[in-house]
């Protein structure tokens, strides 16, 4: 016989952490043992009649409304709820009597839910189940914290997919984007339409020009065509034009202002929430989310992803009209650009100036750069500046495109580049400068482009990227070659733009090298294009076997055009800086 005894202080514990829980526990004793050979629905009766509280805590007890333990002690299932609303009752049944980890949801009369998970076992002895052991947790902050955080994702997934649509998509394949862009709102905000509209060249009309709606609703192109604006609430439009938002959360209440109340009831809208989309200073059309037979309530975050997507769409249309003036403009250049071949032998001279050669002497540094153009005039730029007597700036861009429309991108990007080198403290605000400065007055292109100022005392270099390849950097001994890069866009691409400044230190022998994308941009004679990747792989090999700078750069223009008949299809810039 085991000498032990019973170790009641543990037995205290237990029953301390028990009173003490904020967690519902408690025990259900039935006062008559029931048979488990009765049918479900007896079962279900049985034990809401026959169900007393024996054991529980002020938790469980303050769950049904009592303030103490006691109160609550020796009342039966049946005095607590009402055998319809034992739902958990019949899934005990079914389980076997017992319960893990089951979540359910009680509705509150404010409309809010609790979330609960319950975890229940019966006691069963002989064939008759005896009493039944409970917990019942309360998970209503978690799934609630579960719920914005999956909310916060969508929200920010949407952005990204639409801000990259818009970015990569061609001036005449706008619409296509705009119609992505609506479709992404309309499932996000669960609304039963979304429309954008546009305001017609003589400020005179609104028409709506894309819709997306759920199937089997009706269309808003039916009565949403040539709506005059001056029937239309001054105070609105004016709300819209100071980038307010109009809500109406049920346009059926709209009694003062019969001709919106008439168009409501056409367009068969019960609730719209509207934003302006602007260009240029001033609105040139609406964005908007509609239901089509219930109150809108809209959320914060929807009235949020409706304005991102209203300046996406607005961009998307004024690049689209601007791009195609453009395109006119630039056909009208083409066809002059054949009679102009000796302003084009002088423009190829500038631009062979905006590609440095010559770096002067410089401590600790060695810079070298070549230039391959594509065409008699190209878009790439190797510029540098002076700002002070500690450090040198230097431009490393390309201008997208070719011509001349490039060219005098390049000549003032490189005025813009040179003015602020001396204004501003970072490699960072000088691109962000250049921004604001080309912005409004350069259209069609956008310019891809690292800057950085070099420290030549302390071999350190700031950088910073618009869009511009990753920076190639190695040792003299070991040759294992490493980046330097930040995936930022390039400037010019949208209306704002905010990029970072990377610093590094580099040690006496280390080799930099800086190229443009045309280096990797090479149509291999039997198709396809050898990209990014295969072109740092074969770099990473010409590194590890080029005993000095001018040996790489022939490996390097030899793999591009000889060794391996590759097609160049734009032009070619390095830039070597050796410590």
């Amino acid at each position: 016989m085991s000498s032990r005894k019973p170790d009641y202080g543990r037995y205290q514990h237990l029953e301390s952490f028990i009173h003490l829980s904020k967690d519902a526990i408690w025990c259900y004793e039935l006062d008559i043992p029931m048979p488990i050979s009765l049918s479900q629905d007896e079962q279900m009766e049985y034990i809401w009649n026959h169900s007393v509280i024996r054991e529980c805590n002020l938790a469980m007890a303050q769950f049904y409304g009592y303030q103490s333990v006691q109160d609550i002690l020796g009342k039966y299932l049946k005095d607590l709820v009402t055998l319809k609303s034992v739902f958990l009752l019949r899934r005990f049944i079914e389980s076997s009597y017992q319960l893990e980890n089951y979540e359910y949801y009680l509705e509150l009369s404010d409309g809010h839910k609790r979330v609960f998970l319950m975890n229940s076992h019966g006691q069963v002895e002989e064939g008759f189940l005896v009493r039944i052991w409970g917990q019942q947790i309360e998970i209503s902050s978690i799934r609630e914290s579960e719920f914005k955080l999956s909310g916060l994702l969508q929200f920010s997934q949407i952005v990204t997919e639409v801000s990259k649509t818009f970015v990569h998509t061609k001036a005449e394949l706008v619409s296509d984007a705009i119609q992505f862009a609506l479709e992404e709102l309309g499932k996000y905000s669960r609304a039963d339409r979304v429309f954008a509209a546009e305001i017609s060249s003589d400020k005179q009309f609104l028409s709506v020009t894309h819709e997306w709606v759920l199937d089997d609703l009706p269309s808003l192109f039916r009565v949403g065509t040539k709506l005059p604006i001056a029937k239309m609430n001054p105070e609105r439009l004016g709300i819209l034009a100071g980038d307010g938002v109009i809500h109406i959360a049920d346009t059926t209440q709209m009694i003062d202002e019969p001709w919106h109340l008439d168009l409501f009831k056409r367009a068969e809208i019960r609730s719209i929430l509207v934003v302006g989309l602007r260009g240029e200073g001033s609105v040139i059309g609406i964005l908007g989310i509609t239901t089509y037979d219930r109150v809108g309530f809209w959320s914060e975050e929807t009235k949020r992803l409706l304005g991102l997507i209203a300046g996406f769409v607005s961009q998307g249309l004024v690049r689209a009209k601007n791009e195609i003036k453009l395109m006119k403009k630039e056909k009208i250049l083409q066809r002059f650009y054949s009679d102009v071949k000796e302003d084009l032998a002088l423009a190829k001279l500038t631009q062979e100036a905006w590609v440095a050669k010559d770096f002067g002497e410089i401590p600790n540094v060695k810079i070298q750069s070549r230039f391959l153009p594509y065409e008699e005039i190209g878009g790439d730029l190797i510029l540098y500046e002076k700002p002070n007597e500690d450090c040198i700036d230097i431009f490393f861009g390309d201008i997208s495109g070719h011509g001349i429309s490039s060219a005098l991108v390049s000549g003032i990007a490189a005025v813009s580049f040179k003015k602020h080198s001396k204004l501003e403290s970072t490699p960072s605000a000088i691109l962000s400068a250049m921004h604001l400065d080309l912005k409004t007055i350069i259209f069609k292109h956008h310019i891809s482009a690292c800057v950085l100022r070099l420290f030549p005392e302390e071999r350190r270099v700031e950088f910073s990227f618009a869009g511009h390849p990753p920076v190639v950097f190695w040792k003299e001994k070991e040759r294992v070659m490493k980046l330097v890069k930040d995936e930022m866009y390039p400037i010019l691409l949208l209306d704002f733009w905010e990029g970072k400044t990377i610093s590094k230190t580099f040690e006496p022998g280390d080799r930099l090298l800086l190229y443009s994308d045309g280096i990797y941009e090479l149509e291999e004679e039997g198709g396809g294009y050898i990209g990014l990747d295969v072109f740092l792989q074969e770099l990473s090999e010409m590194i590890s076997i080029s005993e000095n700078t001018d040996s790489l750069i022939q490996k390097m223009i030899a793999n591009c055009l000889i060794e391996k008949d590759r097609i160049i299809h734009d032009d070619i810039a390095v830039l070597f800086i050796e410590f």
